[in-house]
């Protein structure tokens, strides 16, 4: 099994993330890191609505198992933390995708509030953040 972290094909990431999210489309701000194994996107991590201080991040997969590993994971963080240098980072995910909620917890993510009935037919979203100081992925000299 062979992965490979993608950098420079944001409208292919975008468009793959999208369809999986099950929105038409990103914010034309929009950027991406893909992850492929084996030649196919298993997993995609968008970033979105750039501020002084922050981005939103939206994270897609194929649903399969395994394709979440360590270097996708300080690639992920890296970017808006490091490269982008901010403090923290906002998620969004359906109340009802217990299995992301779970996933982002496991992680690092907190959950910081509830939008209701922002999503088609009504349904809530969790808003989560990560602070940069709270991030394991990122190496120590980073955090502060």
């Amino acid at each position: 099994m062979s992965f490979r972290l993608i950098y420079d094909e944001e409208d292919r990431m975008l468009a793959w993330a999208a369809e999986r999210i099950g929105i038409d489309r990103f914010r034309r701000d929009a950027t991406a890191i893909g992850l492929e194994r084996d030649g196919r996107i298993v997993a995609v991590a968008a970033y979105d609505t750039f501020s002084a201080v922050e981005c939103n991040v939206h994270l897609a997969s194929d649903g399969s198992k395994g394709w979440m590993n360590k270097e996708f994971l300080v690639a992920g963080f890296a970017y808006p933390f490091i490269q982008c240098g901010f403090l923290s980072i906002t998620g969004v995910v359906p109340a009802d995708n217990k299995a992301a909620l779970s996933f982002n917890k496991h992680i690092g993510w907190q959950q910081i509030g509830v939008r209701r009935k922002c999503m088609p037919e009504g349904k809530d979203v969790v808003l989560m953040e990560m602070l940069r100081e709270d991030c394991r992925f990122l190496p120590k000299e980073h955090k502060q």
